[in-house]
């Protein structure tokens, strides 16, 4: 007989590595699972912006340390990021109707972030296409005097929507400070299906001044770094072209 568990599973479903084709994070899939591991997560999604970081090496390697590795990946839907986990294979999408087609049982569409400041984020389509969703995000980035999830906090309460903690860590020292405890099977149809009902506490605390102003300039770096490198290979692109001319 099948024993039930004993306690929630810990799980962070949005989290970043070195293979973002987007952003210039230094560590790998493998040294984030294994920081996982350290910290006792029993799940982790590895959502990188546009592509999929999931293979048989991978999940063997997460699953050695008696860790979940969940596909997922970080859409950018009408300049919106969108969290999409375990999608069909090879869809990506552009546009919230094309993102209505990935609705499925299988398949657990978030709203990352949806209230934070910036173009990325949901904001107003969010109540427009909240049909689309399954949950939404509690960030880690907040202090006691600054906090942009309380609108998302809100909305749930509104309208009896699930909430889930994820740290969306783009440095190992974010991993941590935000995530789930999710009351189910350490199966990926059991946890999307207690997520979809509920059942599932967020895990936070605010950061303190120094620690939000630590954060905020390392990804600032960090973005100008990316911006450098896509301008430099756009640059060798360009160059090859025109040798080819």
């Amino acid at each position: 007989m099948k024993m039930k568990r004993s306690r929630p599973l810990k799980a962070d479903l949005h989290l970043h590595t070195a293979e973002d084709p987007l952003d210039r994070v230094r560590h790998t899939a493998k040294e984030l699972i294994s920081k996982a591991a350290d910290e006792n997560f029993d799940v982790i999604s590895i959502t990188n912006h546009h592509q999929m970081t999931f293979n048989h090496d991978l999940l063997s390697y997460a699953r050695e340390r008696g860790i979940l590795l969940i596909p997922g990946v970080e859409m950018t839907i009408q300049r919106r990021h969108v969290l999409v986990l375990n999608p069909p294979p090879h869809r990506m999408c552009s546009d919230f109707l094309s993102l209505s087609k990935l609705c499925r049982q299988e398949t657990l569409i978030v709203a990352p972030h949806p209230y934070f400041p910036g173009i990325y984020s949901l904001n107003g389509y969010l109540l427009k296409h909240l049909n689309l969703f399954d949950a939404l995000e509690y960030c880690h980035f907040y202090s006691s005097m600054i906090n942009f999830n309380q609108r998302a906090l809100e909305v749930c309460q509104s309208f009896g929507f699930p909430l889930v903690g994820n740290s969306d860590a783009h440095f190992l020292s974010q991993l941590g400070t935000t995530y789930s405890l999710i009351y189910a099977e350490k199966n990926l149809e059991s946890i999307f299906a207690a997520i979809r009902r509920n059942k599932v506490e967020v895990v936070t605390r605010p950061l303190k001044p120094l620690e939000m102003g630590s954060i905020a300039n390392r990804f600032l770096r960090m973005k100008l770094r990316g911006k450098k490198n896509r301008l430099q290979k756009l640059r060798s692109s360009g160059s090859r072209i025109a040798a080819l001319g």
